[in-house]
Parts: structure tokens; sequence; C-alpha cells
């Protein structure tokens, strides 16, 4: 079983839902935006997986041809930094999402017969553990499939954390959705053509075979900023304070943040212990 991160990094082309800057070359490539877009990539999102306690992963991230080169030289930079060759950087011309994915994957990964596919956007996060829980979930799905069943299905980790960045403020909000997209999965024969990209999330537990996995302890953390495209849902009570040591353990980037963003008092001293 091979576990495939997917990423999108400001690319122009067609995919499921899109945001209004992804649909506007101009707003899509501000550097306003693209500095924006790097600071969530280097401070959230590819730490998340630098922290993995299972390193046995790769992470292809999408970007276009059309954005500044100096940019794409930073993208490739930082990606090399954290996690050097498990990340492959790749910049296409607009086309369709899934099937770049797709093509790059079956060229590059052919040689393992299973093969789950995880949707990280670009600044979310994933728990320390979540490499390892998912490799047991996803060889456990394809243990327990019987014949006349379909020969795929989706993994979705409801419980999670909204990070909200407001104002010079970081508050994180209790989330739990049973259809999210964060660590969204699929898991596949490897020349499948089934991906992650190809159905809408929040339809995902009518249309397909989902095994929807709830644990106590919080999967991934979705970062709601000034440059999102999609603000997505969220409460409005912060999580208790006696559930943060759980959270900082889980997600140890939440510490590098407390340089840049004011914490509750709470945050703030397991940031600085």
């Amino acid at each position: 079983m091979h576990l495939l991160y997917l990423m999108r990094y400001s690319f122009y082309g067609q995919s499921g839902w899109r945001g209004e800057a992804s649909r506007d070359p101009e707003k899509l490539f501000s550097p306003e935006r693209l500095e924006q877009r790097e600071y969530y990539l280097r401070k959230v999102a590819l730490p998340s997986l630098r922290d993995q306690t299972d390193q046995d992963f790769n992470l292809i991230v999408l970007s276009s041809t059309l954005m500044p080169k100096p940019y794409q030289d930073r993208l490739k930079e930082v990606c090399n930094d954290m996690l050097g060759p498990r990340a492959h950087v790749i910049f296409r011309e607009p086309d369709s999402t899934s099937k770049v994915f797709q093509k790059y994957r079956w060229q590059t990964f052919n040689r393992y017969a299973h093969t789950a596919q995880i949707v990280l956007d670009d600044d979310d996060a994933v728990g320390v553990d979540f490499t390892a829980d998912l490799r047991g979930e996803a060889n456990a799905a394809v243990a327990l499939r019987k014949a006349n069943q379909p020969n795929y299905v989706f993994l979705s980790w409801p419980r999670g954390v909204t990070a909200l960045f407001e104002d010079g403020n970081l508050e994180l909000i209790p989330r739990n959705v049973p259809a999210t997209n964060l660590g969204l999965t699929v898991v596949a024969p490897s020349e499948s053509h089934r991906s992650p990209f190809r159905v809408a999330h929040h339809k995902v537990l009518e249309r397909r075979p989902v095994r929807v996995i709830h644990t106590l302890e919080p999967q991934y953390i979705r970062s709601v900023h000034a440059s999102n495209d999609s603000k997505g849902r969220r409460g409005t009570e912060p999580v208790k304070a006696e559930t943060l040591p759980m959270l900082f353990k889980t997600f140890p980037l939440l510490r590098d943040l407390k340089a840049d963003w004011k914490m509750r008092p709470e945050m703030a001293a397991l940031a600085e212990a």
C-alpha cells in the first residue's frame, strides 16, 4: 500500500469547486496572494507532513506553468527543504486536476498494487499519526472488501479543528464533519481511475462506498484566514483548555506559530513549553 498526498498549489485549471481567485489568473498569481499561500504552506501544511511518525509516503504538489518563475523556484525550494525527494513538485498548463494527478501517479508510482490518495490543501494540516493510522485503515479496507463490492473505498476522518487566523490572533475551534474534504482518501488499485478530485466531498456518503473513521483525537487542522478560497463551516466556541495539550502534541507546528500570532494564555503557555 502506497500513501500519496495530493496538493493543489495555485493551479490554474479544472477541478471541482473553484474559488474566485482560481478562475482569474491575475488574482491567482498576484504577489500578495502568493506570499500568503506560501506562508501557510511553510507554516502549516508542509510541517505537518515533516512531523509524521510514519515517513513512508510521497507528496505531489501540482502548480501552474503560469506562476511567475521566482515563485516556482521558491515552491520547489521549500518542498525540498521540508520533505526532500518525497516531494514531487510539478507545473502544468491548464488542465483537469484529476487527470494531471492521475497521469503523474501512473508514470511515477505504478509499482504498487494499491494506492491511498489523500487530499491535503496547501494551508491545512494532518496530525502526526495520520499517515500511520491511515495505513492501517487502508490495509484493513482492502482486506475486508468482499468480491461483489467495488474495488475502491473512500476514507473520511470527521474530527478535526479549525484554526482561525484573524486580526493577528489564532484560535482553535472544534470541527466534526463526516463528509469533509480534509484528509479525504480513496483507496484503490494503483491502475484505477478513481480520484478524490472526481467526487463532491459533501455527497460522498450518498454516492460512494465510504468508511467514516471517528476518533477521539482530532486528525486535521482546517485553516481559515484572509486568503481562503472557501471559509468552510465552523463553530464559534473554542476548544476547551483541557484538550489543548493533546492538540499541541498532535500538531507540533502550533508551537512555531506563536511568533506570528497572538494566542490565548493557555495556548501561549503550551507553545513556550
